[in-house]
């Protein structure tokens, strides 16, 4: 005796036909999208350095890497990694026992898009040449950890006109070492980055930035992250 489906079956089945044809369609118009190149790629940006960018004086949320990131200018398409360590440099280890290079270790991989370096007047005193060598080790394990990413180095900045011949000497021992590395070098020193409005910038201890300060080094950093 042959039976017939009811109604309400067929109309079952007839809806999960539809709806497996309508996530196959999604599903190829979501793969043509993105080999297309129209999805949005989040670029990762790594930022090495001391408390200059640890928002030290101030507050985390203050710090120039979190106002980067906030910037409404990437569409939430920007991803900081801030691996930054009080009193780390090249040389000198910090907080964690952490220097540069093992920031880069811990933080730098495969996907980042642009490694920036930021200081390190840690490293005053130190022999340039023990910075330079420092340095180029921290550059070229970045570049050999992160193939396709822009290296950028940013120097120490200095507070005043007339920077001290010992700052000047880490300045000097890094644009070397960016060039023997082949990566790109700003010098904030000689682009006056904070030099001439320290009183505004800078907070009481003389050293790490007020709040207005992280605001202006975010500016700053959106221009060397736009190249």
């Amino acid at each position: 005796m042959e039976t017939s489906e009811s109604p309400t079956a067929a109309q079952q089945r007839s809806r999960r036909v539809a709806l497996l044809v309508a996530l196959g369609v999604a599903l190829v118009v979501l793969l043509s999208v993105a080999s297309s190149g129209l999805v949005p790629v989040r670029a990762q940006l790594v930022v090495i350095g001391d408390s200059l960018s640890t928002g030290f004086g101030t507050s985390a949320a203050d710090a120039w890497p979190v106002l980067v990131e906030r910037d409404e200018e990437h569409g939430g398409n920007l991803e900081v990694l801030n691996a930054a360590e009080n009193g780390s440099g090249y040389v000198a280890h910090g907080e964690n026992d952490s220097t540069f290079l093992t920031e880069v270790e811990r933080y730098v991989g495969a996907d980042a898009s642009i490694v920036l370096f930021f200081g390190s007047d840690n490293d005053l005193g130190t022999a340039p040449t023990e910075i330079t060598d420092s340095a180029v080790l921290a550059f070229e394990t970045a570049k050999a950890k992160a193939p396709e990413a822009r290296i950028v180095v940013i120097g120490p900045p200095s507070y005043s006109p007339a920077p001290a011949p010992d700052l000047t000497a880490v300045r000097d021992a890094l644009q070397k070492a960016a060039g023997m590395a082949g990566v790109s070098f700003v010098d904030p020193i000689a682009d006056g980055w904070i030099a001439g409005d320290a009183r505004e910038l800078i907070g009481p201890d003389g050293e790490h930035p007020t709040a207005q300060g992280h605001v202006r080094l975010a500016q700053l950093m959106e221009n060397v992250i736009r190249g």
